[in-house]
């Protein structure tokens, strides 16, 4: 639905996929993981969302709310121009992140559009609107993970890299009260991390390069099966 810093879209399909109708994101983003497998399994998947901040609850709840024919109707602006401010808050974070691939805030003017699959343009529009009826039932809730009351689902916790978090605003965590809270879990809990991330017993993901390093993505796996 947008581009975010961290957002783990590609990867989706190699995590473990839901063990029932109920998905919690306690660290939402882009929710790349709930898209992904409410679109591959056979039943409807409940997403229940939440992010401590206020910038991705508010184009969460424009997405769930839009109508299609709004979505199709937001301006296409030329690179450098000023993302109108007459547009509504989601929509003007949710222009202003394709605006700004990868990061972790949204733009308020438009950036390079010349790709039309990859940037703010007609394509996406579209692709956006026909997406909006699988997301319709989802819920979005602007509060911190400790907060969340426990219940089964299929729990994908990703939050600020223990490493690299400081990208993001809100990154200060306990990592070991995030580490118990994640374990304490009912269903089945599934967390990422990165490179020597330590606070769980993490088992590796995949491997690649980046441009100063070589990245590792890291995964723990639990299945609480008795809730």
């Amino acid at each position: 639905m947008f581009s975010y810093y961290g957002s783990k879209y590609r990867l989706s399909s190699t995590y473990p996929g839901p063990i029932n109708d109920l998905i919690i994101e306690p660290f939402a983003g882009s929710a790349c993981y709930s898209l992904y497998w409410s679109n591959t399994i056979m039943f409807k998947t409940n997403v229940i969302l939440y992010d401590i901040n206020p910038i991705i609850c508010e184009i969460w709840d424009y997405l769930i709310n839009v109508k299609e024919s709004e979505i199709l109707r937001l301006p296409i602006g030329l690179a450098g121009e000023k993302i109108p401010s007459s547009l509504s808050i989601g929509a003007k974070r949710l222009i202003g992140f394709w605006s700004t691939k990868g990061s972790s805030v949204p733009s308020n003017i438009y950036t390079n559009n010349d790709h039309k699959y990859y940037f703010w343009s007609e394509k996406v529009k579209h692709r956006i609107a026909n997406q909006l009826q699988f997301i319709r039932h989802w819920k979005i809730f602007n509060d911190c993970y400790s907060n969340i009351p426990n219940r089964p689902a299929t729990w994908y916790i990703d939050p600020p890299y223990q490493e690299s978090g400081e990208h993001y605003k809100y990154s200060d965590i306990d990592y070991n009260h995030l580490g118990q809270w994640s374990r304490s879990r009912a269903g089945r809990i599934i967390v990422c991390e990165h490179n020597q991330a330590d606070w769980l017993p993490f088992n590796t993901l995949s491997r690649s390069q980046g441009m100063r390093k070589n990245n590792v993505e890291l995964i723990y796996t639990q299945d609480n099966n008795g809730y």
